[in-house]
C-alpha cells in the first residue's frame, strides 16, 4: 500500500507510526501545490482561517511530493489514521505516481473537495492570513515553515510554495 504526500504527511513523521517500509521522492503528474484550503481547526479557525495545500489539477503540471510504502497488515491502520486526520472532506483518491526510479505506483492521495475553499488571494494576502492564523496543531506559520523546510532538503523547488514562504518571512 502507497500513500503519496505533498504537505505536512511529509514532514510530521506520522508514517514512523504505521510501519512505513520504504520513503521515496515522487512525482503526481496532472497536479499542483495550492494553498487554497482554509484551515478552521488544525492551522486555524473560522474566524482566522489558515491556508493549507490541496492539489489543483493542471494537465501540464506534477506535484513532487513523498510516497510513503506500508506492509499490507497496515491498511487499515493507516487508513482509519488518514481518514481521522484529513476528515471527511479529504477523501482518498486511488492515483499512479512515478518514484524516483521511474517505476509507477498507485498510491492514496488525500484531495481537498470541501466548502472550504480559497480563491482570488494574491500570495501577499495569503502571506497575511498565515501570519495571523493559528489552530490546534499550531500556528499556520509553522505549517508553511514545515512544508518549505522540507522541500528544501529534498531538493524540490515548488513555487507555490517557496513564493508564500518568501511573502511570509516579508511581512514578518
Amino acid at each position: 500500500m502507497w500513500v503519496f504526500g505533498y504537505g505536512s504527511l511529509m514532514w510530521d513523521s506520522w508514517e514512523t507510526n504505521y510501519g512505513c517500509s520504504r520513503r521515496v521522492v515522487a512525482d503526481l503528474y496532472g497536479y499542483c501545490r495550492r494553498f487554497n484550503k482554509a484551515s478552521v481547526r488544525n492551522w486555524g479557525t473560522k474566524t482566522t482561517p489558515g491556508p493549507t495545500l490541496n492539489l489543483a489539477q493542471f494537465d501540464t503540471g506534477f506535484c513532487r511530493g513523498i510516497a510513503f510504502q506500508f506492509p499490507d497488515v497496515q491498511k487499515m491502520a493507516v487508513l482509519s489514521y488518514l481518514e481521522e486526520r484529513e476528515g471527511n472532506s479529504f477523501p482518498l483518491k486511488d492515483l499512479t505516481v512515478r518514484l524516483e526510479d521511474n517505476s509507477e505506483v498507485s498510491a492514496l492521495v488525500p484531495l481537498y473537495n470541501g466548502k472550504n475553499i480559497i480563491e482570488g488571494q494574491t500570495t501577499e494576502q495569503l502571506a497575511a492570513m498565515v501570519l495571523a492564523a493559528s489552530g490546534t496543531d499550531g500556528s499556520c506559520v509553522s505549517y508553511v515553515k514545515g512544508i518549505a523546510d522540507k522541500l528544501s532538503t529534498l531538493g524540490i523547488n515548488d513555487p507555490a510554495v517557496s513564493e508564500l514562504w518568501k511573502a511570509v518571512n516579508n511581512d514578518a
